[in-house]
């Protein structure tokens, strides 16, 4: 493995806007980058831990020459680790809960101890809320919220481990700080982890992002495809989730994933505004 190769995975829950934070970093040259490539292992490959998606064909992936059959954790960590040639930066972002508790060894250790581990958090209400929203629109299984945990548990456990192992406070982001002050956020974002900033990185052309899994463009990615930036909003400017729509059980995920957002938020970045 090319160990001049910075390599950075930005781990977060659904719906804390980590999509329009990898089409950020895509907007850097000379940067190799995947997203959610443990998700493919979860939802599709021999290793596959969910049936919340159906089964897909190999015409429906477009990963480095992927087919079903190869879609595995393992094969997952050896893209992650290749050696990829004139680039300065590999980035991938990946859900949490998509990575199992008995992998937490391996992506700290041995080939990944190089590996900056960052993280990516919302206000559970406004992450919870809009994936309960998107899942019910989509109708996947008449699913509330996909995982059962909402995602939060799985990202402080690996907050937690990866804190303890590495023995340093790996850098978290709040998508609010990122929607009030995206170019802020950024730039300190990119200071922590050894990137270049570029302005670019917060306004951009709206195109086509390359997305693994076809079946998931339509489903999760359409709005981002439009996107031309990060939609600026200023401070106490967002409309309050309307608690009253969702169901009790969400409800109840949310209060049960607050604890584990306050914990994490103590440990943000300071912006310098």
């Amino acid at each position: 493995m090319d160990t001049d190769i910075n390599r950075v995975v930005l781990w977060s829950a659904p719906r804390c806007l980590s999509s329009v934070f990898y089409r950020s970093i895509a907007t850097l040259k000379k940067t190799k980058h995947f997203i959610e490539l443990f998700s493919g292992a979860q939802y599709f490959g021999p290793d596959r831990r969910s049936d919340l998606y159906p089964s897909i064909q190999d015409s429906e992936i477009d990963l480095e020459g992927l087919s079903v059959k190869d879609l595995s954790y393992e094969t997952m960590k050896k893209l992650l680790t290749a050696d990829y040639s004139n680039v300065d930066l590999m980035f991938t972002k990946e859900l949490a809960y998509c990575l199992p508790e008995s992998m937490y060894q391996d992506m700290v250790t041995g080939r990944f101890s190089n590996f900056r581990h960052t993280f990516l958090i919302r206000d559970p209400e406004r992450a919870l809320y809009s994936n309960y929203k998107a899942l019910s629109k989509h109708q996947f299984n008449d699913l509330y919220l996909d995982p059962p945990t909402g995602g939060f548990h799985e990202l402080y456990k690996f907050y937690k481990f990866v804190k303890e192992k590495k023995g340093t406070t790996p850098v978290i982001v709040d998508a609010g700080d990122l929607q009030t002050y995206p170019d802020e956020t950024m730039k300190v974002y990119c200071e922590a982890v050894g990137i270049p900033f570029d302005p670019k990185m917060t306004s951009w052309e709206p195109y086509s992002c390359p997305i693994a899994y076809k079946m998931w463009i339509d489903n999760w990615f359409d709005v981002l495809n439009q996107s031309s930036g990060f939609i600026k909003t200023k401070p106490g400017e967002q409309k309050p989730v309307p608690l009253h729509e969702l169901p009790n059980e969400v409800v109840k995920r949310i209060e049960n994933s607050r604890e584990c957002y306050m914990e994490m938020k103590k440990e943000c970045v300071k912006l310098l505004i």
